[in-house]
């Protein structure tokens, strides 16, 4: 719980005790400025917990960032191996099967800069 979250549950409390003194002592005005201070109150206590959510997020990134790159070193390995397998010794294959690859990158790399797909084409 931060600051915000503190004053904004303050803020809540009082702005309810002063609806109620306004309503027993029929003070509209009292009572107006509590409902104004309950408002003000969930605001700032929910501006609160944003920014701890926020933080949390932020916190957490280079620790979710390292294990994306640890899954895609993984996969690459993985996806290494298989290919390994399946190719042998057979540098042609293992030539095409790169330049395909390479192809296929080029070209989704110049699609995407180029926009994508346009609806209407």
């Amino acid at each position: 719980m931060n600051e915000d979250e503190i004053k904004g549950t303050a803020k809540k409390v009082v702005g309810t005790a002063q609806e109620v003194v306004g309503k027993v002592a029929n003070d509209e005005q009292l009572e107006a400025k509590g409902y104004l201070n309950q408002a003000l109150g969930a605001v700032q206590d929910g501006y609160g917990k944003v920014r701890d959510k926020v933080k949390d997020i932020v916190d957490d990134a280079p620790a979710t960032a390292r294990g994306a790159i640890d899954s895609g070193r993984d996969y690459a390995r993985r996806g290494s191996a298989v290919v390994a397998r399946a190719t042998g010794d057979n540098t042609v294959l293992v030539a095409a099967v790169a330049a395909g690859v390479a192809g296929l990158a080029l070209g989704w790399l110049a699609w995407s800069r180029r926009g994508g797909r346009k609806t209407g084409e």
